[in-house]
């Protein structure tokens, strides 16, 4: 069986994970930053609206992996994600 290959992700020049706003609602849904992740859809050349309509894979995808590469390259650790890795959730949480 081939290993899969990572997957790239193109983000914006000098943009941040901390970027996205990461926040957790009060029914436990995700709120971030829609406009960072329009802008991350046109650089992937993802249709947003697309997105938009049903966002937590493209969502769920975009924090996983800029949040993986955010440790890798030593930033601090974000509460919500980590909140996710102690349950072992998946990120198909409604968006906001």
């Amino acid at each position: 069986m081939p290993t899969p290959s990572p997957i790239t992700l193109q983000l914006p020049e000098g943009s941040s994970f901390t970027d996205l706003q990461l926040r957790r609602c009060d029914d436990d849904a995700i709120d971030l930053d829609m406009q960072l992740v329009q802008r991350i859809c046109q650089l992937n050349g993802w249709d947003f609206d697309k997105v938009r309509a049903d966002p937590a894979p493209v969502v769920s995808t975009i924090l996983t992996v800029w949040y993986k590469n955010h440790l890798a390259q030593g930033g601090a650790p974000d509460a919500v994600m980590e909140e996710f890795r102690r349950q072992g959730q998946m990120l198909g949480q409604p968006l906001h």
